[in-house]
């Protein structure tokens, strides 16, 4: 490990242009393969430097080069953010009426109304109206793309407006079942 005073490898031009083109190589293959906006490119490529720039510290030189260690943590970061991609994408095909009005027996339909109602009442502002916008648009992707907040920050917000409907007892299944019967 590099002791406190030993200066990061950030600070040579070097190791900074290294840091740059992997950063830019990662997040431009992330956003191919999510198929993201140009728009999205930037907030994957500045994510994916601020996780090198949180463990920059770790760098030991005895241990492998810069190009290497730069080559690892880009790479972890941009499966990281993959993933909650792909998470995002899961919670995206939940269908807004199988949360707001669904289907089947008019009992679930009145007691999830009911719970989804109250839930609202519960949530911050901004998630309220993220909620109301997927309701209004009839689908993430709708309610996404009227926002005028990037995508990443949108869907850092569904997740956290995905979590506290799971905490308020809306749990996906549960109201897939409510919808089926």
């Amino acid at each position: 490990m590099l002791h406190p005073s030993t200066p990061l490898p950030l600070q040579d031009q070097t190791a900074l242009a290294i840091a740059m083109c992997a950063a830019n190589r990662r997040a431009g293959r992330l956003a191919r393969q999510v198929r993201d906006p140009a728009r999205d490119w930037d907030d994957h490529r500045q994510d994916i430097l601020l996780d090198l720039l949180q463990r920059a510290h770790r760098f030991d030189p005895e241990r492998g080069s810069w190009g290497a260690f730069v080559t690892v943590v880009t790479r972890h970061a941009a499966l990281t953010l993959l993933a909650q991609h792909l998470r995002s994408a899961a919670i995206e095909n939940i269908s807004v009426d199988d949360l707001v009005d669904p289907a089947g027996h008019r009992e679930a339909a009145t007691l999830l109304s009911i719970d989804v109602s109250a839930a609202r009442r519960r949530l911050p502002p901004s998630l309220g109206e993220m909620l109301d916008a997927i309701a209004e648009k009839g689908s993430v992707t709708g309610a996404q793309r009227a926002c005028t907040q990037p995508a990443a920050s949108f869907y850092r917000a569904l997740r956290q407006l995905r979590l506290r409907l799971i905490a308020a007892g809306l749990k996906p299944t549960d109201v897939n079942v409510a919808a089926s019967n």
